[in-house]
């Protein structure tokens, strides 16, 4: 596998091991702890995916999907929210706002490497 893949946590635990994980199956990682660091860190990495943990400070979870593709503009990017809630209604906001993806914590190894092996690279 191949790509980059930007992720936005604020638990440093959680993000390390999903960076240790992602890059140990051959992605590029990029880290961000919270949004300004996130939306500075899009335009210059050129994510092909964006996997953000919508409890982060600041991020406004129905608005953040519109905001990273403005930051990007012409790049495809699969956008995953991933979130502590697991009611359909609220996975159904989270794609009507704009993700592509809604991932409940924790996620499953095969569940992530699923839905990655879907990217364009």
């Amino acid at each position: 596998m191949c790509g980059r893949i930007l992720l936005a946590d604020r638990d440093n635990d959680a993000l390390t091991c999903l960076v240790n994980l992602l890059e140990g199956m051959g992605f590029e990682t990029a880290a961000a702890h919270s949004r300004e660091e996130l939306l500075q860190t899009v335009p210059h990495f050129q994510p092909n995916v964006v996997i953000v943990d919508c409890a982060i400070p600041g991020v406004d979870r129905h608005g953040m999907a519109r905001v990273l593709r403005a930051r990007n503009p012409g790049h495809t990017m699969l956008l995953i929210a991933l979130t502590g809630w697991g009611q359909p209604q609220q996975g159904d906001a989270l794609l009507a706002a704009g993700y592509d993806v809604h991932l409940v914590k924790p996620v499953g190894l095969d569940q992530l490497r699923f839905i990655l092996s879907m990217i364009d690279a």
